[in-house]
């Protein structure tokens, strides 16, 4: 990913998460194990998950996802644990359609060249 595109990500990411309209999705690098947070657009799923896509095969937090599942994802104020699944055939294109949905026609050249996933909640101990 370019600096300015993260430069802006850090700039504006947690405020694209914080309006709702976005998620701020934070994986884990598949090289270094750092933490990375990016705005994405989502979906809500009928049975609490969410749906992402991918702008690009290239895409750092789609391969994170790829390579290492669990990931953190924060809607408003709310920010919770998922395990991601990757999505193929009609699911893929179920989910791309309802992200597509919620955005408009504008997002059409945004998502779907790259990997899709539905991110699944899941409960984290308490110590």
């Amino acid at each position: 990913m370019n600096t300015f595109v993260q430069t802006l990500n850090r700039a504006f990411g947690t405020r694209m998460a914080a309006s709702g309209r976005f998620l701020l999705i934070e994986t884990v690098g598949r090289r270094t194990g750092r933490r990375h947070q990016t705005p994405v657009g989502f979906e809500r799923a009928a049975d609490g998950s969410l749906y992402v896509g991918a702008g690009s095969e290239t895409a750092h937090w789609a391969r994170n996802l790829l390579e290492r599942p669990d990931c953190r994802a924060s809607v408003g104020r709310d920010t919770r644990a998922y395990r991601a699944e990757p999505l193929h055939g009609t699911s893929r294109d179920a989910a791309l359609q309802a992200i597509k949905g919620r955005y408009g026609p504008g997002m059409a050249d945004r998502i779907g060249t790259g990997p899709v996933f539905r991110l699944v909640p899941v409960e984290v101990p308490v110590d």
